[in-house]
Order: structure tokens, then C-alpha cells, then sequence
């Protein structure tokens, strides 16, 4: 079923523990293999998928439920793992779910804000934001941004990020998209500190 609607890629040992990971725009689900280097050492399952993030939220959805719904049905122990609008999607979808831990790279945490700055805006996905807000959220988030976010700004993530008490790392000198070598090493040097102090609780 899954693979039919949304490819996926499954990476590391049979575990009790697995991490979803959720790309941004123009991401494919191969992005996880590079998280599943540090988290799979760590003792646990990443499973990548394929999300038509570009689409409207009402058709992506219904695609996300349904790994949803897989990963409470095979694993005990679910976190993500979600770039840009990817997080706005996981938030989304893992909101009355019990979620382990959060890790949001560059995130759109507020649809509603981050669509009411831009030039222009389509109606029919704005009132669909206003309808559907994220109304709960009580897993452990830990985000990373760069300094200067020229997708995101500060504005649309800081009343989350207030009220949910989110843990912030600020890579100076960053990028929305982090690619450059040291932006990686940055990135994957925060997906090791944050997991283990998670683990350490």
C-alpha cells in the first residue's frame, strides 16, 4: 500500500525505535540516508519517504496518515525528523500522536504567518491553513536554523517556539537549505548532540 502512494526507503536493523524522515521542497526520500548515519548507529530504524510536499495540503495528507499509521502499527517508539514544509506536514499530521522527539531543521512552524508575508497568497490553501490549525504539540522539538533565514523568518516560527518551549540552535553564517560541506558537518554534529542528550533523559 505504502509503496504505491508514497516510495519509501527503510534503513538499519529490525528495532523498537525508528525515526520518520520528512523532506522539504524538491527533497526526495534518499536525504535520509545521511541522518540514518548517525541515528541508526544510535539504535534506530530511519524510514525516508517520498512526499509531494509541492502539492495542496489536502492531497499530502492522506499520504502522510497512512505512514503514520504504519509506524504506530510496526515500531513502539516513533520521532521525526523533518526539513522546512516537511515540518509543517509533520506537525500536522503527528499532532495527537505520542512522538519521542522532534528534529526540525530550517521549519515552517506557522502556515498561517509564513503564507500572510508573502506578496501574494492562494485563497483556497490559506483558508484551508486557517481552518486546520496545529492545535497541540507536546513532543521534546529541538530545531536548528541559520542565522539569517531567507525562506523563513523569525516572525513565523517565534509564538511556536514560545509556547512549546522549543530547543534552538543557530548556525551562523547558515543557509535555509544547508549543503555546503561545513553547513553538513554543522547539521550532523547538532543531529548527534541532540539525540544523545534526548537519549540521556
Amino acid at each position: 500500500m505504502m509503496n504505491n502512494k508514497a516510495p519509501v526507503i527503510l534503513i538499519g536493523e529490525k528495532s523498537e525505535k525508528v525515526f520518520l524522515f520528512v523532506h522539504g521542497l524538491h527533497g526526495r526520500k534518499e536525504e535520509a540516508l545521511a541522518f540514518a548515519e548517525v541515528a541508526v548507529p544510535k539504535g534506530y530504524q530511519v524510514l525516508g519517504i517520498d512526499l509531494p510536499v509541492e502539492r495542496k495540503p489536502w492531497e499530502v495528507l492522506p499520504l502522510l496518515n497512512d505512514i503514520c499509521d504504519y509506524l504506530y502499527e510496526n515500531w513502539q517508539s516513533v520521532s521525526v525528523r523533518a526539513n522546512s514544509i516537511g515540518s509543517w506536514f509533520t506537525l500536522l499530521a503527528f499532532q495527537s500522536k505520542k512522538v519521542e522527539q522532534a528534529l526540525l531543521v530550517s521549519p515552517i512552524l506557522d502556515m498561517k504567518r509564513f503564507i500572510e508575508l508573502k506578496p501574494q497568497r492562494e485563497d483556497d490553501y490559506y483558508e484551508w491553513v486557517v481552518n486546520n490549525p496545529i492545535t497541540s504539540w507536546a513532543a521534546p522539538t529541538y530545531i536548528l536554523r541559520p542565522e539569517v533565514d531567507l525562506i523563513v523568518s523569525d516572525e513565523v516560527g517565534h509564538d511556536f517556539i514560545s509556547q512549546h518551549q522549543c530547543q534552538v540552535t543557530i548556525m551562523p553564517d547558515g543557509e535555509h537549505w544547508f549543503h555546503t560541506p561545513e553547513q553538513l558537518a554543522f547539521l550532523k554534529a547538532w543531529e548527534e548532540k541532540t539525540i544523545e542528550k534526548h537519549c540521556i533523559k
